[in-house]
């Protein structure tokens, strides 16, 4: 039998501790393959194969900092930075091209856009409607004043 696949699906720092430490918690006493996944959404003029290093550059920086947080719960974890035009698409696409059981990712509250991209933005819209496994989505407390 294969070993459960849990993806996370990390996109800014402020979200990899949470999202991470989850997935972490998720597979305590499993004996579960943990990856975490970066896509850096390519603008149209910029070919997906350009040589410019600074393209991915924060994305390895996301990466390492989601290394360090599973190194904490001693859990290997594997790590991958793609390119894409469109990141739901992405998520989608390792999700099912590495066979996850578990998908999770980070929804932020944006300022202004329309009510179903608030409640739940496109990506997570599109990626809960069309993963190939369970979704899970770490929406964060609001700020309090």
């Amino acid at each position: 039998m294969n070993k459960p696949k849990v993806m996370v699906a990390v996109n800014n720092a402020a979200s990899i501790e949470g999202l991470v430490t989850l997935a972490c918690q998720l597979t305590l006493g499993m004996d579960a393959e943990l990856a975490v996944l970066h896509i850096v959404e390519v603008p149209l003029v910029t070919p997906l194969d350009a040589k410019e290093e600074s393209i991915d550059s924060r994305g390895k920086e996301l990466l390492a900092q989601a290394q360090r947080v599973a190194a904490t719960f001693k859990r290997p974890v594997t790590t991958e930075l793609m390119r894409a035009r469109e990141v739901g698409e992405a998520i989608v696409g390792a999700a099912k091209d590495r066979g996850a059981n578990i998908l999770v990712m980070g929804h932020h509250r944006p300022h202004h856009h329309s009510l179903g991209e608030t409640l739940m933005g496109g990506t997570v819209q599109y990626v809960a409607h069309h993963a190939p496994c369970r979704v899970i989505v770490q929406i964060p407390a609001p700020e309090r004043k």
